[in-house]
This record gives structure tokens, sequence and C-alpha cells, in this order.
């Protein structure tokens, strides 16, 4: 009898997807690598990374980012359906961990998309990692969408932001699903805290936040200006990208929630980062310990998928041998 094969379905959910990095490591220390991956979004591009054999790769490259490395990886557009087509930052991240099609990878991954027109679920299968990543990766309204397959396609997110469906498709019998998603009565609370506790920002200081964007945002007047501030936090009524990308993580808690219920992982993963904002890829660090962490919190339940995965190594000597 063969063993089950075990798969992780690794969620969106921007930023704070580099938890997915240290959840994969804590889980190999665990003794559990995934036969399948799948994911969607960030979670498809740590995904990607991991099946090609470059998470390490990809680890050191977003620790070593800084908040102006992130700035300068915005190339900046208001064409084609969103605030930024998002190449450079794939071409930055194709120099470090490659760009094998998908079909050649030695795991067997798989990322989800969303058709911008009819709705439909796409299941990426094959091409080149880094287009497909892109195509799982369009956040609606910061993303350009990204044309793959002859389709208009934009995040994973917006139907599945956690493909465990689409990992069991492809073959695992047991699932590892990480939901990334915030509370959003959560975010919300520390929301209405920080109004009645911030100061108000002084023209001088905003005026340095603004000095102290890259190059790229400075050539944007008015709108950017706004932006850099919804980055930074600074402001405290809702900036267009927290009010944006507030809209969809709520959509993405609520659709997860019903997808979770009617396609269950058999092990579900929720790392702890409610204080994490959408532009916060320079925190990598804080992100995989963060995943680290939950992975610790749920060693009882995984270490019951080690005995489920490979009951003999399980075992004692004496159950092992027999009398």
């Amino acid at each position: 009898m063969t063993e089950p094969r075990l798969g992780i379905a690794l969620g969106s959910g921007s930023a704070r997807g580099w938890a997915h990095i240290g959840i994969l490591h804590a889980l190999a220390d665990l003794g559990l690598r995934p036969a399948v991956v799948t994911g969607a979004s960030v979670g498809a591009l740590v995904g990607a990374a991991f099946a090609n054999d470059k998470l390490d790769a990809l680890e050191a490259w977003v620790c070593a980012l800084t908040q102006r490395d992130v700035w300068h990886l915005i190339d900046a557009t208001f064409r084609g359906g969103g605030i930024m087509t998002g190449n450079r930052l794939m071409e930055a991240i194709a120099a470090g961990v490659g760009d094998t099609p998908i079909e050649q990878l030695p795991i067997a991954f798989g990322a989800v998309a969303t058709d911008l027109y009819t709705g439909e679920e796409v299941w990426l299968r094959e091409g080149p990692m880094m287009r497909v990543v892109r195509a799982s990766s369009g956040v609606p309204g910061l993303f350009a969408p990204a044309w793959h397959a002859d389709r208009w396609l934009i995040d994973g997110g917006v139907v599945n932001p956690v493909p465990v469906s689409m990992c069991r498709a492809m073959g695992a019998d047991v699932v590892i699903a990480v939901d990334l998603s915030r509370s959003v009565t959560r975010a919300g609370q520390r929301a209405q805290l920080a109004v009645g506790s911030k100061p108000a920002t002084s023209a001088v200081a905003e005026r340095t936040a603004t000095e102290e964007g890259s190059a790229i945002l400075k050539r944007w007047s008015g709108m950017l200006d706004g932006l850099v501030e919804s980055f930074r936090s600074k402001r405290q009524e809702p900036g267009l990208l927290e009010a944006m990308t507030s809209s969809v993580n709520i959509m993405q808690d609520r659709i997860t929630r019903t997808r979770l219920a009617i396609e269950p992982a058999d092990v579900l993963l929720r790392p702890r980062m409610d204080d994490f904002a959408l532009m916060d890829f320079h925190r990598a660090r804080e992100a995989i310990d963060a995943g680290r962490v939950c992975v610790e919190a749920s060693a009882p339940q995984l270490l019951s998928i080690v005995a489920q995965l490979h009951p003999a190594v399980s075992r004692t000597p004496t159950e092992r041998t027999g009398p």
C-alpha cells in the first residue's frame, strides 16, 4: 500500500503571505513535506518557489527588502485596470526563484485565478511559473488584470482564497490549509482606537513622509501622495488603498469561511497577523516568525498527520516488529 499524499493549500493575503515561508519550514521540521501545493495570490508565489526548491532563495530576498525597496518595485500606472502592472515585482522575484514551467516542477503545483468577466474559478496547471503567479495575484484595483490562457484573470482569492478543493483534485489525500484572512472585527476595533488616540499628522510630517518616498512616487502628485500616506497608515480617515483592501479583506474572509465549511481541510492553520497592512512586505521576518509560531501551536494536530502519513515511523519498535 502506498502512503497517503500530503497537500498544502496556501491562502491569499498580500504581505501576510510571507508567513507561508515560516509555515513550510516548520512543517519540514516536523517531517511534513507536501507532495502537492496549491495557492492563491501570494500563496501561489510562495507555493511556486517551494515547488521549484527555491524557498530559501525567496526567503533571503524578502528578508532583505526595505520599505524603500518595496516602493521601487511599484510600477505605477493608471491605465489597464489597476494602480500597478506588477511586472517589475515579478521580474525581481523571477531573478531569484526562476521561471520554470509549472508542469515541470519537481513538486505538483497549481494556482487558482478568477476570470474577470465570467467570475469562473480558473485552475492554472501549466505555463511559465511567474506568469502563472502573476495571473493568480491580480488584487482588484491594485494590480492590473493579467492576460493568460486567453482570458483576463484577476486574483484567485476573489473566488477561492484557500484552494483546498484544487489540492484534493490534484491527488492530495490529506490537506493542510493556511488561512491568512484578517479578522475584520479585530482590525476594525484597532482602527477605532487609533482614531481616538492618534494625534493629527502635521503638515511638516506629511511633507517629510512624502520626501522619504522613492523617486518613482515623487513623479505623481495628489493621488500618489494619498497612496503613500495609506501605505504608512498615518491618516486618521481611511485612505484609498485602505478602503479598497479592507473591502477585499471582508470579501475574502466571508468567502473563505464558506469554502472551508464546504471543503474542509484536515488541519487549518491561521497565523495571527492582524496588524499587517497591504504593503508591509518589508516585515518579512515578522511574518515568517508568525508562521513558525502558528505551526508550533498546532503541533498536536500536525503530529497526528505525521502518524497518518507515516504509520511505520510513528509506531513503537515493538509495534513495528510484533511479538
